[in-house]
């Protein structure tokens, strides 16, 4: 196990520990903790601590303008961090957070990223209709620009919103204090999206629910902070 899966199996083992009413279990879940503690030189007190993980995201060859612009915003939404990465023959998109921020990351992102592609491709239809009917031709780039676009307005949007109801994730705190171990390098400003495609792109991204990223159980989870 490595140092982050001992801490995990620490504080489960501490929520036995808490929840269980026989006082042998309770020993017995004391005495692994104790174990498992100078076994790994690990202290109690640091594995009751939020946990921040970094995590890979994407991963690309050629960094996708609109995909990342999308997980970046949502990352700050939830007090989490992107970044890119390096690493040989391709580029990946990582995400610094607790578990519980990955995980709202995730699924928000996987909403909107569902939404810009349906909405691309019917966008994509409506316009090769039109130019049938006046002779036109669609551009190659209209999706393209159509999913930058998308993802500029909802960025817009979440930061818009992320100012206006105060918003501050539980473990904002412990994300800044991981943030402040590390150093990063200048980020390259990515170009906005323009041409063919863009304006429709924008017009969908200012209407989509940022309300609706999930039915059922996680729904509270991602509205939440």
């Amino acid at each position: 196990m490595d140092r982050t899966q001992v801490i995990a199996k620490i504080q489960s083992i501490l929520k036995l520990q808490e929840n269980t009413t026989f006082d042998g279990e309770a020993s017995a879940a004391a005495a692994m903790i104790d174990k498992l503690c100078k076994q790994y030189n690990v202290s109690v007190s640091e594995a009751t601590e939020t946990q921040v993980l970094d995590e890979e995201f994407l991963s690309f060859k050629k960094t996708n303008v609109a995909l990342t612009t999308i997980a970046n915003a949502i990352a700050k939404f939830y007090d989490a961090m992107a970044y890119l990465k390096n690493v040989t023959d391709s580029k990946s998109l990582q995400v610094i957070g607790s578990e519980a921020q990955q995980i709202q990351v995730r699924l928000y992102y996987d909403y909107l990223v569902q939404v810009m592609e349906k909405e691309a491709e019917l966008a994509h239809k409506a316009e090769k209709v039109l130019c049938n009917l006046t002779g036109g031709t669609v551009s190659r780039s209209f999706k393209l620009n159509f999913r930058k676009a998308f993802a500029d307005m909802v960025a817009y949007r979440l930061r818009e919103l992320k100012k206006e109801e105060n918003r501050v994730h539980d473990d904002a705190e412990a994300v800044s204090n991981k943030l402040s171990t590390m150093r990063f390098g200048r980020a390259k400003k990515m170009n906005g999206a323009r041409g063919e495609g863009a304006f429709a792109g924008s017009n969908v991204g200012a209407g989509v629910s940022l309300n609706r990223q999930a039915t059922g159980s996680v729904t509270k989870q991602l509205c939440g902070v």
